[in-house]
């Protein structure tokens, strides 16, 4: 708020700031980065001030008391300035959880600015190249991370969010082969523990299983230290 309020009303809260503020999965703030339109030179230590021609009001919005880069402005800057485009596509993921029409306005932004236009843009447009439009949102970033390995090993990519229905209710398989009834699903201790946790995955296991489905269940370990471990498990149910 102080960065902010220092920078004046012809700036905003941007890049990895803004990412932090509107809880975008992978991004961490460090300095407080600012976006302006003015010419102030006498930037205090801990902030970063990032000088730009335009900034209108389709570029920001209100958080609060704050004002920021709105979603799409957001992620192109984070493009330019985050070199592991895995965080920005992580980044972009769960915007698309917060905003069900982000992917449209992505693609019309990246249109408008054509082939050239703010550092950033290309990264995005290249992550968007790779993505189905209609696809459901990952519902973290562990199932982003997951899914830039499947694209990285050439599989057949698999539909998100698949919803079956199992005992008179719907369950959803994160990844689905629906054809093969071949099922990934990242499970993160995190949010698999407890006992109540516990017992309705095991029920929802069984319920699938008994539908003819063969699930796959993956851990952070198995992504991190031993992904041939997954693939071979893959190639055996999908063959």
């Amino acid at each position: 708020m102080a960065g902010w309020l220092w920078a004046g009303p012809g700036a905003a809260v941007s890049h990895r700031s803004a990412a932090t503020l509107w809880k975008l999965d992978g991004i961490e703030a460090g300095h407080v980065e600012l976006t302006t339109t003015g010419s102030r030179n006498d930037v205090p230590n801990g902030l970063t001030l990032r000088r730009t021609r335009l900034l209108t009001p389709s570029d920001t919005g209100w958080l609060g008391a704050l004002k920021v880069t709105g979603l799409v402005r957001t992620l192109i800057d984070l493009g330019a300035v985050v070199q592991d485009t895995t965080l920005v596509e992580a980044a972009m993921e769960s915007a698309l959880r917060r905003d069900e029409q982000l992917f449209d306005r992505m693609k019309e932004r990246l249109e408008t600015l054509g082939g050239h236009g703010r550092r950033g843009a290309g990264v995005l447009r290249d992550i968007l190249a790779l993505r189905d439009p209609d696809a459901a949102p990952t519902e973290g970033m562990f199932e982003t991370l997951m899914e830039r390995r499947l694209r990285a090993w050439g599989l057949e990519m698999p539909v998100r969010q698949y919803e079956v229905s199992v005992g008179g209710r719907v369950v959803r398989i994160d990844f689905a082969w629906v054809r093969k009834r071949v099922g990934l699903e990242p499970r993160g201790f995190w949010c698999h523990s407890g006992r109540e946790k516990f017992q309705s995955d095991i029920d929802r296991a069984n319920d699938l299983a008994l539908t003819g489905w063969t699930i796959i269940y993956v851990t952070w370990q198995d992504l991190v230290r031993r992904p041939e471990k997954i693939l071979s498990r893959l190639g055996d149910a999908l063959a």
